[in-house]
């Protein structure tokens, strides 16, 4: 069975550490869309997906078997864009929204990123923009959101059957399949 090598679990964590290391420790970080779990009480920061999409064809490398073994590796390696929305709520939300948006797009983003090992680059982020948000209550509770979108580039390993000496010879094909037969 093929499996991806990141996944949408590891750019959450990635992106989340990236938040947490901007803001207040205190203030929570959540993933966002989530069934019967209440959003927290005042200020927070919510993540969701939005998309994901191919930015270059997919690049084909093989490994070949040490012998006897005749099954190598093909490796596909596909980079992507994923862009997630940010959202930050309550009282500081449009100074949480304007920090986390100003700083994924400099050299401390990349940094950040790339410590994580998994090859992910901040890509491009949105201006903050102000959308309210009606609680159950029916009050207004303050929101600013804007999406990030960064790079990544999953690769995912397959079995890949190699041949090191071919035989290659002649059939008469009137002698081996006669016509009319």
């Amino acid at each position: 069975m093929a499996t991806v090598s990141i996944t949408e679990e590891q750019l959450f964590t990635a992106l989340r550490d990236f938040i947490t290391s901007l803001v207040d420790p205190n203030l929570p970080v959540i993933r966002g869309l989530q069934n019967r779990v209440p959003t927290p009480e005042g200020d927070f920061v919510a993540m969701s997906p939005l998309f994901s999409q191919a930015l270059a064809t997919t690049v084909q490398t093989y490994q070949q078997p040490v012998a006897p073994a005749t099954v190598g590796t093909q490796t596909n390696q596909q980079s992507k864009q994923w862009t997630a929305q940010i959202d930050c709520y309550g009282e500081s939300a449009n100074d949480t929204a304007a920090l986390l948006s100003e700083m994924a797009r400099t050299p401390y983003a990349a940094e950040r990123f790339a410590a994580g090992g998994l090859g992910i680059q901040s890509l491009y982020a949105s201006d903050p923009r102000q959308l309210s948000f009606v609680t159950g209550e029916d009050e207004y509770q303050p929101r600013w959101t804007f999406e990030l979108s960064l790079q990544y580039n999953p690769q995912v390993v397959v079995p890949h059957e190699f041949a090191d000496t071919v035989t290659v010879g002649l059939i008469n094909v009137d002698v081996q399949y006669p016509p009319g037969a």
